[in-house]
């Protein structure tokens, strides 16, 4: 059986936390590995090969999770699919699927997800594994502990039962509801939280999708078809890379409505093994652990530990402070404050009552909607990973920028050249090599490099140990897309 991760999503409900650049599934949010790591790490006993499908933007996260792997508990096979675009998961499950024989199962998962019991986990694929062996396409139903409102729910139907413990035909698919549709749902029994995992056989879900929808299979063949394929220099994962324009031509659109609300052969596997999607800070509370006082803490505020009395001097202090969620790069002190989510990255700072963080996303859409700098919180951090390292922006301000760049051993920038900003390189770790123009030569600690406006210029790190540089650019214009990539190893425009 092939895992398909789906690995593309921003988690928006989770600002400023969560960004374009760095999604909720790459973040330590539950300890020290990040979701996907988990996802990857709880399916390893099920499934043989992977493919992660993710944003041509985020797929070198992935692998840097992957590479954080005791190297005898990586998985065997692995390979991505990068999209330029997202088009949402139907379209995402049908270009992996077509990387796979007909007949091989998949267990189609979420890389943000949290399950608490995995034996559980395990027997329930299991028996979707068998439904999907007689041609059914499989949901996993998770019984509801609640009236969930953020969650969209399935209906399985108790006049069809399927072989196999507590599995059903399904009824229906139903959207997120409002409250008292909710408290309906829960009170009848039959309705479940559509949890978007799914397992069946690559061919009956291109085959469910072609007669669904035919224009979305169809664009779905062409963009595979015309995928540039590579490979990640590092860890040598291929790399599958449809066309900018093949993606864009592709219908978007969810996997629940283009094909398992037409389905016919839609069954459901009724579910409880704790499963969490993480989306929102409450949810992100009630699985954190707490002190006495119910404070969960994480962060460089947790570096006293969750403290509950005055004193500290650094970490978290709180005097007659109860049942708070802190995420912060910093110190915080919290003087009779209760039920409160303080989440500090920064740049930005959210402040909001536990019970109301889907609110969240309304913050975010409005950032979206405002000018530069406002959509620029809900892109990037402060620090930028990138495939060769990363970059903090340590200050700016009217043309000019100040950034701490940090290049891993044996990786390489873009050979690139800038149309409107200038640079200056002083090396403060490391001994990077640096082209400029027709000169490519090491650099020593202390050295400055310039880098003039319209200069083609290079930096790389041949060394053992990181190659730190502080930039300091000068122009009328500083944003990431001034670049003229003139050649990459990491195949970017």
């Amino acid at each position: 059986m092939t895992n398909i991760i789906l690995c593309g999503g921003a988690g928006t409900r989770l600002w400023p936390l969560s960004r374009t650049l760095m999604p909720k599934q790459f973040a330590k949010l539950l300890g020290d590995t990040s979701l996907f790591y988990r996802s990857v790490e709880r399916n390893l006993s099920l499934c043989d090969d992977y493919i992660i499908v993710t944003n041509a933007d985020q797929w070198f996260l992935a692998a840097a999770d992957l590479a954080a792997m005791p190297l005898a508990e990586r998985p065997r096979k692995l390979s991505f699919v990068l999209e330029p675009v997202g088009r949402n998961t139907a379209p995402a499950i049908a270009l992996a699927c077509l990387e796979l024989d007909p007949q091989e199962l998949v267990l189609v998962s979420a890389s943000d997800h949290h399950i608490k019991d995995p034996a559980s986990y395990r027997e329930r694929v299991g028996a979707a594994a068998a439904l999907a062996r007689e041609g059914y396409l499989v949901s996993f139903g998770i019984e509801p502990g609640y009236p969930e409102t953020g969650y969209g729910y399935l209906q399985a139907d108790a006049a069809r039962p399927l072989p196999g413990r507590a599995c059903y035909a399904v009824k229906a698919f139903k959207e997120k509801p409002d409250a008292a549709s909710a408290e309906r749902y829960l009170a009848s029994g039959d309705y479940l939280w559509n949890s978007g995992m799914f397992v069946f056989s690559a061919g009956a879900y291109l085959a469910e999708l072609k007669a669904a929808a035919p224009d979305m299979y169809t664009a779905c063949l062409s963009a595979h078809a015309r995928a540039k394929r590579s490979a990640d220099p590092k860890s040598g994962y291929p790399l599958v890379s449809p066309l900018l324009e093949d993606m864009k031509a592709i219908p978007a659109n969810s996997v629940d409505y283009a094909v398992m609300e037409k389905s016919s052969k839609v069954a459901a596997v009724r579910s409880d093994f704790d499963w969490s999607d993480v989306g929102s800070y409450d949810a992100l509370y009630e699985l954190a652990d707490k002190d006495a006082n119910g404070n969960a803490v994480k962060g460089n505020a947790a570096a006293a530990g969750a403290l509950s009395g005055a004193g500290a001097a650094s970490g978290f202090s709180a005097i007659d402070s109860h049942g708070n969620l802190v995420l912060s790069e910093r110190a915080v002190a919290a003087v009779s404050v209760d039920n409160l989510i303080i989440i500090d990255s920064g740049d930005a700072l959210l402040v909001a009552k536990r019970g109301s963080s889907q609110g969240v996303k309304a913050i975010v859409d409005g950032l979206r909607a405002g000018g530069e700098a406002e959509r620029a919180l809900t892109h990037a951090h402060l620090t930028v990973h990138r495939p060769w390292g990363s970059y903090t922006i340590l200050d700016e301000g009217p043309g000019f920028k100040v950034k701490r760049i940090t290049v891993s051993p044996g990786s390489r920038l873009s050979l690139q050249k800038h149309a409107r900003r200038a640079e200056r390189w002083v090396v403060t770790g490391g001994v990077p090599i640096i082209t400029i123009d027709a000169e490519r030569r090491a650099y020593a600690l202390g050295e400055i490099a310039q880098i003039p406006l319209g200069a083609v210029h290079r930096l790389e790190n041949e060394g053992s140990v990181d190659a730190l540089i502080i930039e300091t650019q000068i122009g009328d214009y500083l944003g990431e897309d001034d670049i003229v990539r003139l050649e990459d190893v990491y195949g970017r425009a």
